[in-house]
């Protein structure tokens, strides 16, 4: 099943696109959810864009959310040294959904965070049609 959809959350506006036909376990879906609701408040507090594009797909046995901004974006060996917890909390929920996250950000450069979690689809049970 695909759907998008446009939403708006106050002043910004987020593009929802959705290619997942399968019903996620509880641990995958609450871990990228998690991600999600993280990414969107950091663009939202630092990117000064009012645009958020959001995909998440089925594609060769993973799932992918990616979560892209054309904002302000950030050197990420900085964003690492501070003391926030927002990269590490994302990078530690991936981690234990046993999938993998990528971050690539630069000064006025935007951001892209795309995440990759691995599932076994005899686990999963599909959506009826």
């Amino acid at each position: 099943m695909s759907s998008d959809s446009t939403m708006q959350a106050g002043w910004r506006l987020m593009n929802f696109t959705n290619e997942v036909s399968s019903t996620l376990p509880f641990e995958v879906g609450l871990s990228l959810f998690r991600v999600l609701q993280e990414a969107l408040h950091n663009a939202q507090k630092h990117s000064g864009v009012e645009r958020i594009e959001v995909q998440l797909r089925e594609d060769s046995g993973e799932i992918h959310l990616v979560v892209s901004d054309l904002g302000r974006g950030f050197d990420l060996e900085t964003a690492m040294q501070r003391r926030g917890l927002g990269i590490t909390s994302m990078q530690e929920r991936v981690r234990l959904a046993n999938g993998t996250i990528s971050i690539e950000s630069k000064p006025m450069g935007g951001t892209t965070i795309h995440v990759r979690v691995r599932w076994l689809q005899s686990r999963i049970q599909r959506q009826p049609g």
